[in-house]
């Protein structure tokens, strides 16, 4: 695996491990039920993702970070839930870009191509959903 490519991967690794602990504590803090599920949706996600570009990284010769990003910590240091759910979703337009640096630098077709594709294309989704689902759900708790 290239160095720059094998790099890029380990900080989405990292990011993802952080969004996990960002949002199991948000999940804690959170009252309202339905909002509870669909935190506890997008952390199933992000664990997913941890572990699938954790195995990605070995598989292809690389050495995954076992480091967590600094995200979570931010996220945690808010008072609001309003304003904790919106780093979230600044989060996942940060995870969308940086998914795509790392497949600018995946090579043209494989597994790294592809997973890094569907990631690209989940976080993006996740970006969109996610800020409607926010303010729907936040509006009823208001």
């Amino acid at each position: 695996m290239d160095a720059r490519l094998e790099q890029a991967i380990n900080l989405l690794l990292e990011s993802e491990r952080a969004g996990v602990l960002a949002l199991d504590k948000l999940i804690a803090d959170v009252k309202q039920a339905e909002l509870k599920q669909f935190l506890s949706g997008s952390r199933a996600m992000e664990q997913r993702n941890a572990e699938e570009l954790e195995a990605l990284i070995r598989d292809n010769g690389g050495k995954p970070s076992t480091g967590v990003g600094p995200f979570a910590r931010k996220v945690a240091a808010l008072e609001s839930i309003r304003d904790r759910l919106n780093l979230l979703s600044r989060g996942q337009e940060w995870a969308a870009r940086k998914t795509e640096v790392a497949l600018a630098l995946a090579p043209a077709d494989g597994p790294i191509h592809d997973y890094l594709t569907a990631m690209a294309n989940r976080h993006r989704a996740e970006v969109e959903w996610g800020r409607a689902e926010v303010i729907r759900l936040t509006s009823l708790s208001s």
